[in-house]
């Protein structure tokens, strides 16, 4: 088992340094389908890849222009559940390319859906990609990981715990600025803004705080014995108080799972969180964390 808490001071830029990184990180491409659209900056846009809901849910990809087996990286956005959708996953998605991984950033039901659409949706994008015919049109090499921001990053994690008994587990789950715990216990942690406990009574469909068990299920810190190797990144002054990564580390740690979080010392958030030192560290996570 690896466990460790890293703390990294300031990291300048944020996201700047991550659209500077894509500038100088170019290749990705990926070739037509479909339904779909390439455009100059290689990425393959408006893949339907689900319809729930009534809705025709799609993503975007960005393959290297090497020749594969390349990882799969499915990227969930943030947004508070209700809003956001693939596109600010888009540098992230070329960051990944030139990085060599095989990136896919989705859309998912927002609310009013409540949970667990948001976690089938996403569940639905690692089955499609698991296909032999995008296996084999993507060039993948049968590994399939998760990144997930904020509200995303919550998903991945619910995610990953969906799928690990079924045919289509995931390899690893990075998480940026992850809850944790939804209950109502956890809104005694640190210092939470207000306008968290709304955000999460929406994505779960509950009225109150106190009334509301569903939130036990889809708190990741529950089904952290059937997480993946997992990597968590968070602010150490955050919107999302530190201690609720120090909790999921610690039923990551009590469960045996391979897991690290990585501290950031300031307020940034999502992904603010990624520049040049936890981007190394992500990359370098998600080539250890593979079936390849």
């Amino acid at each position: 088992m690896r466990a460790r808490t890293t703390r990294l001071g300031a990291l300048g830029s944020g996201v700047a340094a991550l659209l500077t990184a894509v500038v100088v990180l170019t290749g990705c491409g990926a070739g037509g389908g479909a339904g779909s659209s390439s455009t100059p900056d290689g990425v393959e846009r408006g893949i339907v890849y689900r319809e729930a809901g009534g809705q025709r849910l799609e993503l975007d990809a960005c393959v290297p222009e090497e020749d594969g087996p390349h990882r799969a990286v499915v990227l969930v956005h943030g947004g508070a559940f209700e809003a956001g959708d693939r596109t600010t996953m888009t540098s992230a998605c070329r960051l990944l390319a030139g990085l060599g991984f095989a990136a896919f950033a989705v859309d998912y039901r927002l609310v009013p859906d409540a949970y667990p659409a948001q976690v089938e949706d996403v569940s639905g994008a690692v089955s499609w990609l698991r296909e032999p015919e995008q296996v084999e049109r993507f060039g993948l090499d049968g590994s399939v990981s998760l990144i997930g921001s904020s509200a995303g990053a919550i998903i991945a994690l619910s995610t990953a715990e969906a799928l690990a008994s079924t045919a289509t587990p995931v390899d690893s789950v990075v998480a940026l600025s992850a809850a944790g715990d939804l209950t109502a216990e956890a809104a005694q942690m640190g210092t939470p803004a207000e306008e968290l406990e709304a955000v999460v009574l929406a994505y779960l469909g509950c009225q109150t705080i106190d009334a509301c068990p569903v939130a036990v299920d889809a708190s990741p810190v529950t089904g952290a014995a059937d997480l993946p190797p997992t990597l968590l990144i968070h602010g150490s002054d955050e919107l999302i108080p530190i201690e609720q990564a120090e909790e999921l580390a610690a039923a990551l740690e009590a469960a045996g799972v391979p897991h690290e979080l990585i501290v950031v010392d300031g307020a940034k958030h999502g992904l603010q969180l990624i520049d040049n030192s936890t981007r190394t560290a992500i990359a370098a996570f998600l080539v250890t964390n593979s079936s390849s």
